[in-house]
């Protein structure tokens, strides 16, 4: 790490919180997703109507198809992008959920780094602290719910401290 708290891992390479790693990032989260859907449908029926794991794959897809088309060029413009897209293709509270949590996270990014695309942990932790707010705003949740908010609180958290 440079006397900047930023990683010098190079354009995509290891370490790097560049435009690449966050279409890599997004891409595992669709290749887990499609692993796991049918899990994520299973446990969706329990209290829900059975199709999260549908929804997600979906979503998931068209972020993917949206990001190899459009190549953005900044984190903040990929978070931005793929927000959106979950936004559009993902039904029920899951794609203003996650579309939100993407959307403000990339706003708060942008905001943060003005034309700079290579944001350090902390400044990537405060926009993820920002599109968690902005979830809890959305959906009413805060910690110890049992909601997503559950996850990302200490992921945020886990951000400062690595």
């Amino acid at each position: 790490m440079g006397d900047d708290g930023r990683d010098k891992g190079g354009d995509g390479g290891p370490g790097t919180l560049d435009a690449a790693f966050f279409r890599r990032w997004l891409d595992a989260a669709g290749t887990l997703i499609d692993e796991e859907a049918e899990r994520l449908t299973a446990l969706d029926s329990a209290i829900g109507d059975a199709d999260h794991g549908s929804n997600m794959r979906r979503g998931f897809s068209a972020v993917r198809e949206t990001l190899a088309a459009e190549e953005p060029a900044s984190p903040q413009a990929v978070l931005a992008l793929a927000g959106r897209r979950l936004v559009s293709t993902v039904g029920g509270a899951s794609g203003p959920l996650y579309g939100t949590l993407l959307r403000r996270t990339g706003k708060a990014l942008g905001e943060a780094l003005g034309e700079r695309t290579d944001p350090d942990r902390a400044e990537f932790a405060a926009a993820l602290r920002a599109g968690i707010d902005a979830v809890s705003a959305l959906g009413g949740a805060k910690p110890g719910d049992k909601t997503m908010i559950d996850a990302l609180v200490p992921a945020a958290a886990a951000l400062d401290t690595s």
